[in-house]
């Protein structure tokens, strides 16, 4: 699934859908990642990848808590910069995409 991010509307639905999609794929077990493609002004890109998060110990055998606000925290974080101009969901690895476009 992907959006590209004209509007503060595009933005509000990409982060609707994208935290829905990412909270299913956590409540099965698998922990999405994000990865952001940094493409710069003469055309290079590189890309960054994150996991947004918290995987927190809660007992002595090796339990851990996965804290959703985290996740949410990031994404609307990520959705909001103006040079983000598309986001997409990858449900194979699972993974949300973002495109940074630096200005020239």
């Amino acid at each position: 699934m992907r959006f590209e991010l004209r509007t503060a509307e595009d933005r509000r639905r990409a982060f609707r859908e994208l935290a829905r999609l990412a909270l299913q794929d956590l409540a099965r077990g698998r922990v999405p990642t994000f990865h952001v493609v940094h493409v710069e002004g003469d055309g290079a890109a590189d890309s960054h990848y994150m996991t947004p998060i918290s995987l927190e110990p809660v007992d002595g055998e090796g339990s851990v808590a996965a804290f959703a606000q985290d996740l949410l925290f990031f994404l609307r974080l990520l959705l909001r910069l103006r040079r983000v101009v598309e986001a997409e969901y990858d449900p194979e690895r699972p993974a949300i995409v973002f495109t940074y476009l630096e200005q020239p």
